[in-house]
């Protein structure tokens, strides 16, 4: 029995096919899109505020070595800071006021005080077994095997809140949670459990790699295909690029596609891919409002193509965030007062509060705000709760 195929099918399955082995036949090359930081801040010079306890403070120090290392931001010493704060008696209570962030400002100039605090870090430890069957080769008899699990997980959460010490905004809590775990697999009895600090180890990165991306630009590489055919002088202009350079690429490119116009008789296919590798040498070059006409003329004359719609939206984003780069580095001005906004409530800084110029009762409510506020969790909550009630 014959199966027929309707022609309508066929049109449509054919050029999807072409795609398909064009993107596998053709080259890649990479493009690089910068992300503006995720608070929309340019970070010059910041300053991490004293951590609560030792998972805090480990956090804090992983994110200072990266910082210090690449050089992108200065770094307040930390002694600094400290003495700064007891010097002015600000924080004392446990809690930075919106006075506090004002006069810290003054102090310190143009920075970015970071408050991290690790929540919970709770390991746990299971294991598991599970038969696995297979067939001797030789024998050809059945073989099972009993395979043996030892699995540490962790229980991770941390919140980040940052203070633009310039303008006085603080920005709201962003909440980290991660739940990381590495295993041991044996067939002869359980193995041994991986150790707590690497899976620790897991957890922190990641928070690390967040935090980070809150504060600084980060970039992407993605790859994009260059059609390397012999017309138009496209294959001359991957090499060009391939020897990295852009400049010689983009002229071979630029000829091509002038050679395009007054060739008619070459295959339909090469003419708006010779638009299209104009378009992405300019994108490699970051000139992405350039590279738009290129990238759209591609997509008009084929507007099937996968390749050039994938191009054209990366080409679109990159602009976006280029834009949103540049927004970022408008850093406005301080506005005075510091406005008393939900976003600006109290936040913790130092350790547990202790008895100070707050009365138990404020205390109390300034707990209840952080808590709604997701700064802490039930259980911390609970426990800084039951010492102030020991007070009254």
């Amino acid at each position: 029995m014959r199966l027929l195929i309707p022609a309508s099918v066929l049109m449509v399955a054919m050029p999807a096919q072409a795609q398909f082995w064009s993107e596998l036949a053709n080259p890649k090359v990479e493009v690089t899109l910068v992300h503006p930081p995720g608070l929309g801040l340019k970070v010059e010079r910041l300053a991490f505020a004293p951590s609560r306890d030792l998972n805090s403070r480990e956090l804090a120090d992983a994110l200072t070595a990266d910082l210090v290392q690449g050089r992108q931001v200065e770094v307040v010493d930390r002694a600094h800071l400290d003495a700064v704060l007891k010097e002015q008696e600000l924080g004392a209570s446990g809690y930075v006021e919106p006075a506090t962030i004002a006069k810290l400002g003054r102090l310190l100039g143009p920075s970015v005080l970071v408050i991290v605090n690790v929540n919970r870090s709770d390991v746990s430890r299971n294991q598991a077994s599970k038969e696995e069957r297979s067939t001797d080769h030789k024998t050809k008899q059945e073989v099972v095997r009993l395979k043996r699990t030892s699995i540490t997980s962790l229980d991770f959460s941390a919140t980040v809140q940052v203070v633009d010490l310039s303008t006085g905004r603080v920005f709201g809590a962003q909440r980290l949670e991660d739940a990381p775990s590495l295993s041991n697999s044996s067939y002869e009895g359980f193995p041994a459990y991986p150790r707590d600090s690497d899976v620790r180890r897991l957890a922190f990165e990641t928070a690390k790699v967040k935090v980070l991306r809150m504060l600084l630009a980060w970039s992407e590489v993605r790859k994009l295909t260059f059609f390397d055919d012999d017309a138009f002088g496209m294959a001359k202009a991957h090499e060009r690029l391939k020897a990295g350079d852009l400049r010689g690429a983009l002229n071979l490119a630029l000829d091509g596609l002038e050679q395009s116009k007054r060739d008619q008789g070459q295959k339909p296919k090469y003419y708006p891919r010779a638009h299209y590798n104009v378009g992405i040498i300019r994108v490699i070059q970051g000139q992405y409002e350039e590279a738009l006409p290129y990238l759209r003329a591609a997509l008009d004359m084929q507007s099937d193509a996968s390749i050039f719609q994938t191009a054209l939206k990366e080409c679109q984003e990159a602009i976006a965030l280029q834009d949103a780069l540049r927004q970022s580095e408008r850093r406005p001005e301080r506005s005075e007062p510091i406005p008393a906004r939900a976003e600006s409530r109290p936040f913790p800084s130092n350790p547990a509060p202790t008895a100070g110029k707050a009365s138990p009762e404020e205390r109390l409510q300034k707990l209840q705000e952080l808590y709604k506020k997701g700064l802490l969790d039930k259980k911390e909550y609970d426990a800084k709760k039951t010492e102030i009630l020991k007070e009254l």
